[in-house]
Formats: C-alpha cells, sequence, structure tokens
C-alpha cells in the first residue's frame, strides 16, 4: 500500500510538472485574444479599487476576474506588475490544475492505469495546451467543472455530505467563472440519477444541490445585475452580435465535427472508438453513457453558437481523451510497452501541430505592435475607426477609438456618420481607420460603402497584426492597414 501511494504521488508530481512547464514554456508574451487583454485590465481595476469589476463584454465572467486579481496580487511579491503576464499566468497554473484533476475524477472511475493514460493525453492536448498559455476563463471553468463532476463520484461512491456540498459548491464556481459552462450539469444529472437508485429522498437531495448551484453561481452576478440589469444576459441569449445559439444542426455544426476529425486524426479517432467499445464490452454502460452525454451535450451546444471556436469545444472533447486512456490503461502485459509508444507518438504528433504557432506567440504579441505602430503614426488625439482592435488600440497605443454599428439599415448607418465621424472632422479631429473595420462586422457592407462615397480613404501605411478569431493552433498573419479620412474631393 506504501509502495502504491509513492508511486502514486510520483506520477502526479511529474504529471503536474511537465503539464507546468509545457505550458509556462509557451506562454504568450502579449494578450493573444481581445477576451484577454478584457480580463487583465478587469483584473487590475479589481485589485486597485477593491471592488470585483466585470469583464466589459458577456456576462462578466466575475469568478475569473476574482482569480485574475488574486494572481496579480500574488506576483506583484515577486516584482511582476503586468496584469496581462498575471492573467496568462493564471492559465498556465489552471491548465496543469486541470490535468491533476483529470486524473482523480478518471481514477475514480477506471483505476489508476487508465487515469495515467487519459491525463497525460489531456496535458499534451493540442487544443488545451494552447488555451493555457494566455488569459481568460476557459481553463478555470474546465477546473471547476472537473472538480464538480469527481466529488459528485465521491459521494455517490462513499455517501459522504461535505463531497455533496463540494460538488455543488464547484458546479457553482463553474458558473461564475463561464457562465454557459454550467451545462456539464447534464452528465453530472445523469450519474446522480444512474449510479445509483432512484428514490423520493434522492430527488429532494438533488432540489438542495441546484439551490446551492444556483446561490453559489449566482452570487457573484448579483453586482452586475444590479449595475447592467438582464442586458449582458438577453444580448447573448437573443443577438448574434457576440454568441447566438443557432439550433442543434447547424452548418457550424459540421465545422466544429470537421474540426474534430483533423485535431484527432484518424489514429486518435480510431483509439476513441476502441475506448468507448470496451467499456460496452466491460458492461460498463453507466461510463459509457456519462462519457457519451458529456461529449453530446457541449459539443451540440459549443458547436452550434455563432462565435464558435476550437478553443469553446476543448471542454466538450475531454471524455472523448478519457476514452482514449480506458483503451490504452486496459492494455495489459507487453501491449502495455505498445500503448506507451502510441502516446508518445500522440503526444510528438500534437507537439508538432501546435508548437510553431505557440512559440511565435511566445515570442511576439503582434496586436500590441500593431497598436503601438498606429500610436507613432497619428497624433495623440486622433480618433480610431475599429472593432476588435479597439481595445488594443486604446491601451497600448492610447487613442480613442470609434466603432461602427452592425446593421442593415441604411438610414442607421447613416446617422452614423452624420453624427459621429462627420461631427470629428468637423471639429478639426483627425479620424483613422484601420482594414479590418471595414472588413468585418459590415454584413451589407454599407459601411465600407458609405465609407468610400463619403471620404477620401488615404494609405497611411501597413504593419503586420494577427487574426485570433480562429487562429488558435496555426498563425494568421497579415498586414493591417491604416487609412486617414479626408472630407471627399471633387476635383
Amino acid at each position: 500500500m506504501k509502495s502504491l501511494l509513492t508511486k502514486r504521488t510520483l506520477a502526479l508530481g511529474l504529471l503536474f510538472f511537465f503539464a507546468f512547464s509545457l505550458r509556462f514554456s509557451f506562454i504568450s508574451k502579449g494578450p493573444f485574444h481581445y477576451d484577454a487583454l478584457d480580463l487583465a485590465l478587469a483584473s487590475q481595476k479589481t485589485l486597485e479599487t477593491g471592488r470585483l469589476v466585470y469583464e466589459s463584454h458577456g456576462t462578466g465572467f466575475p469568478l475569473t476576474v476574482l482569480a485574475g486579481a488574486f494572481t496579480l496580487k500574488f506576483l506583484k511579491f515577486f516584482g511582476s506588475t503586468d496584469p496581462v503576464f498575471s492573467v496568462n499566468f493564471m492559465s498556465v497554473v489552471t491548465g496543469a490544475l486541470g490535468v491533476i484533476i483529470l486524473f482523480f475524477l478518471v481514477e475514480r472511475l477506471f483505476g489508476f492505469r487508465r487515469a495515467i493514460f487519459s491525463a497525460a493525453l489531456f496535458s499534451c492536448f493540442g487544443p488545451y495546451v494552447a488555451i493555457s498559455t494566455f488569459g481568460k476563463s476557459l481553463t478555470l471553468s474546465i477546473c471547476f467543472a472537473l472538480a464538480s463532476i469527481y466529488y459528485m463520484l465521491r459521494f455517490l461512491e462513499e455517501n459522504k455530505h461535505h463531497h455533496f456540498l463540494y460538488s455543488a459548491v464547484f458546479l457553482g464556481f463553474c458558473m461564475a467563472a463561464r457562465l454557459s459552462d454550467v451545462l456539464i450539469a447534464l452528465p453530472i444529472l445523469y450519474i446522480y440519477f444512474s449510479f445509483k437508485p432512484l428514490t423520493y429522498i434522492r430527488i429532494k437531495f438533488f432540489v438542495v444541490y441546484a439551490i446551492i448551484v444556483l446561490f453559489v453561481g449566482g452570487f457573484w452576478y448579483v453586482p452586475l445585475l444590479l449595475d447592467r440589469g438582464l442586458n449582458p444576459f438577453i444580448t447573448i441569449l437573443s443577438t448574434g452580435s457576440q454568441a447566438q445559439y443557432l439550433g442543434v444542426f447547424s452548418e457550424l455544426l459540421g465545422l466544429a465535427s470537421y474540426w474534430l476529425t483533423i485535431i484527432f486524426q484518424p489514429s486518435g479517432l480510431i483509439l476513441i472508438v476502441a475506448g468507448f467499445l470496451s467499456l460496452i464490452v466491460k458492461a460498463k454502460r453507466k461510463e459509457f453513457f456519462f462519457l457519451l452525454i458529456w461529449f453530446l451535450s457541449l459539443h451540440l451546444f459549443y458547436g452550434n453558437v455563432s462565435s464558435m471556436g476550437l478553443r469553446y469545444l476543448v471542454i466538450a472533447w475531454i471524455p472523448l481523451i478519457i476514452a482514449q486512456g480506458v483503451f490504452l490503461g486496459s492494455l495489459k502485459g507487453k501491449r502495455v510497452v505498445a500503448a506507451g509508444i502510441v502516446v508518445f507518438l500522440i503526444i510528438a504528433v500534437q507537439f508538432i501541430e501546435f508548437a510553431p504557432a505557440l512559440e511565435f506567440r511566445h515570442r511576439h504579441a503582434l496586436q500590441k505592435s500593431f497598436a503601438e505602430w498606429v500610436a507613432k503614426k497619428t497624433p495623440p488625439d486622433a480618433v480610431i475607426i475599429a472593432m476588435d482592435e479597439s481595445l488594443f488600440l486604446r491601451y497600448y497605443g492610447k487613442r480613442n477609438t470609434l466603432a461602427h454599428p452592425i446593421t442593415t439599415s441604411r438610414n442607421f448607418m447613416d446617422n452614423y456618420f452624420d453624427n459621429n465621424v462627420d461631427r470629428l472632422l468637423q471639429e478639426g479631429r483627425d479620424v483613422y481607420v484601420i482594414s479590418t473595420a471595414f472588413l468585418t462586422y459590415d454584413p451589407k457592407e454599407l459601411f465600407r460603402e458609405e465609407l468610400f462615397n463619403r471620404y477620401d480613404v488615404i494609405l497611411v501605411g501597413e504593419h503586420r497584426n494577427e487574426d485570433w478569431h480562429h487562429a488558435l493552433l496555426h498563425l494568421e498573419i497579415f498586414n493591417e492597414q491604416l487609412y486617414q479620412l479626408k472630407w471627399k474631393s471633387y476635383s
């Protein structure tokens, strides 16, 4: 028993050290993502003011902001005051912790060996490594979701009420870190009602569980509700400006499923199928359906959201990695060596895939350098028309920005130019526009049309930038142009 404990402790130590070192070696130099900079600034302001400051978009991600503020406070003891590095480091740590929590979860379900294989595969899973290198709510939410499942499994096995409480609290934390990830409650609901016989007492217990989750999770949103009302939640649910659910079988689901096949590749898909089949053969049907419900519920949600990206699908694909680990961990004798070789090859292929992009972002921060270049090319009181780059331009470029409306109404667009751009030019202000402003968020190209009809659009220069929207594991580098707007000359 002592020997087994030593082996287990050593395995956990090595897993965490490897997972942390891998992520820290690729930590992003800057805020790769708009959300990363938004999170950094909200965390910094939270620390400075002593009150919770929500992110400016979505539902605010309150617990993620607090975690970022805590990390910033902690790193100040070591001389680091950069809020961007702090939130990036937070993702590195929680990304590594997620590997350990997954080990505990799989060990509880399938035993030590299968847990080792699953955790090793998860630690090097390309998309998961990538989201662990820049600040965002994803890795923190995954940690809480996995912890909630783990403690529910412990409660069902040991019937200790404090495990029941821990599971509910961690699910509430998951909700507070990233509201949409509360969908992990569906597979938790399944294991609660299927792993033990259904009774009236168990139904009453789950009502208590739901109340705890809603209280713990909802508590962090109370200041947001008091300040902004229901608008942040209604906007997400009813418009496509940030994220809109498009139905169970939208066109985007096909793209999400295609990404799945590309990321896992044929060899990985075979291991997934083998893992699920092994559960059926070994009469572990409850575990089979638990993993299947986990995958389907989140894949069918995040794969059908208008802002669908590879980074959001990671939490949905975790059960597929567990299935791989279950199969490889079930091999015995000389086949264990073969299983180890397979894991090594999967990790090597993953590394070859994600390393170039992550290494580039570790050494370069193109969004930051672009904003600083714009500052050199424009006067201090200039106004820059921009969309997703606006936060970078305000923070690093110290320039005022102006977003254009996302509309198909010509009258609305005319009013925008009359009341904003024309007014600024009449005041003698210098107005500029970057190329992505009229290449994105312009469904009928009304903004582009009005822009070129009303003004002389004069090229100032161009500078490298990176499109981060779907470029998680690859680079999408392009030359972004900066233009100055002048009154139309008719000579």
